[in-house]
């Protein structure tokens, strides 16, 4: 039954970690699923994740059939595989990939983004022994992300050379960084309690990249499943509606 139901879906490209483009199922075509089949699952309960658990394995733990890892996928309000809990080690892979920069932080934001000193996503930036591309400039922390090629930029005064729209030749533009940290350490938001803002005020709290992201992923580890003694029925039910 499973493997029938399964070939009902079109097929979409995904990469990997790694790069690799694979062929898959796209099973996330919620939209062509009738919203009434959808609410006539009202047997739930939940189950937390752990290290090792992808989807198949889940599948095959819960039903018996690693096939049925697509009915996780339409309980939950996921868009695809990247919201699927990160064990620990996929998480670090994510992290170091996601924030793979420094952070350089300027004085005030008018230092990265005036029309005398305006940086720009891809240029190239240098500073003495040091040589890097600008992948981020954020006016509001008053940062711009570098991918370092080689050196170190901290404490020396960061020079670009970039062409502004409407310009016809280049023009240098430099700042000196009060700080240069790893891009995962950089203020992701402030918070106090359950209020977030992106500008700091008494009482609030910074929080970091890694730790705004650590607290997203763990909020999808405890995730909602179809009892097992309701999958036969609920298999049978998608499958008429996706033939349809």
């Amino acid at each position: 039954m499973a493997k029938q139901f399964f070939k009902n879906f079109p097929e979409m490209q995904y990469k990997l970690d790694s790069g690799k483009i694979i062929t898959i199922k796209d099973f996330f075509r919620k939209s062509s699923v009738d919203a009434g089949a959808k609410e006539a699952i009202v047997d739930y309960t939940y189950y937390e994740l752990e290290e090792g658990d992808r989807p198949d394995v889940v599948a095959t733990k819960l039903y018996g059939n690693g096939d049925l890892h697509w009915v996780f996928f339409l309980v939950n309000d996921w868009e695809n595989y990247y919201d699927w809990w990160k064990d620990q080690q996929t998480f670090e892979k994510f992290i170091t990939h996601k924030y793979r920069g420094k952070y350089a932080v300027a004085s005030a934001s008018s230092d990265i983004v005036s029309s005398t000193s305006k940086f720009l996503l891809g240029e190239t930036v240098t500073a003495t022994n040091a040589t890097g591309t600008v992948i981020k400039v954020d006016p509001t922390f008053k940062r711009v992300a570098i991918d370092v090629d080689s050196g170190d930029f901290a404490s020396k005064v960061i020079t670009g050379s970039s062409k502004l729209s409407g310009q016809s030749e280049s023009y240098r533009h430099s700042f000196t960084p009060t700080s240069v940290i790893d891009m995962v350490d950089g203020v992701d938001h402030y918070y106090l309690g359950s209020i977030k803002r992106n500008t700091f005020l008494e009482g609030y709290t910074a929080k970091s990249h890694y730790d705004a992201e650590f607290d997203l992923n763990e909020e999808k580890r405890k995730i909602k499943i179809i009892r097992p003694a309701m999958i036969d029925k609920i298999v049978s039910q998608f499958e008429k509606v996706m033939k349809s």
